[in-house]
């Protein structure tokens, strides 16, 4: 091993210029990444959509089974000091844990549907505004094949006058030609 000065590692690989977050996205002007911006961030939305729908499905399968389990327990058991109230009690637990947890599922859902709602809106301005943007394109490009036409048109005219010009001068220097013997 030989001694000098350690050598630096090398720097990292710069970052994938095609990955934006959404929120560089929603900053460009180009409406296509505009749009995929929202579509990224809609992807994004639906994996903790999913993750949140699942985290409280699985809160409302085990409040569900606590409250099985209570009922059967209380049920099975053949001592006497259980009454018929402690029952009654324990069932309204049951129906208030299934209330509280039905409650805060849809609360989450209607959350959710006004957030997706809000997000379809969004993508059908953007789409609006694309398909205007291409409509002023296509009268852009028309344009410029008028004007395209218009300068050949100019440029043949142009053509025609001098080689008018260059015919005139040619027969005017043969008249003179001829009269002079």
């Amino acid at each position: 091993m030989e001694a000098g000065p350690p050598t630096p590692p090398p720097p990292p690989p710069p970052p994938d210029p095609v990955a934006k977050t959404p929120q560089e996205a929603a900053e460009s002007t180009d409406p296509n990444e505009k749009l995929e911006g929202v579509r990224a961030w809609v992807a994004q939305l639906d994996r903790k959509l999913q993750t949140r729908f699942l985290a409280l499905g699985a809160a409302s399968v085990l409040a569900l089974a606590a409250g099985i389990v209570a009922v059967v327990l209380a049920l099975g058991v053949q001592d006497d000091s259980a009454t018929k109230s402690d029952l009654t009690k324990l069932r309204d637990q049951v129906d208030e844990a299934s209330r509280s947890a039905s409650s805060a599922a849809e609360d989450d859902l209607s959350e959710f549907e006004d957030r997706l709602t809000e997000i379809e809106s969004q993508v059908e301005g953007l789409r609006s505004d694309q398909s205007a943007t291409d409509r002023e394109l296509s009268v852009v490009q028309d344009d410029i094949a008028d004007l395209r036409d218009q300068v050949d048109a100019a440029q043949q005219a142009a053509e025609d006058a001098q080689e008018a010009a260059d015919a005139a001068a040619t027969d005017s220097s043969d008249d003179t030609d001829d009269d002079s013997p």
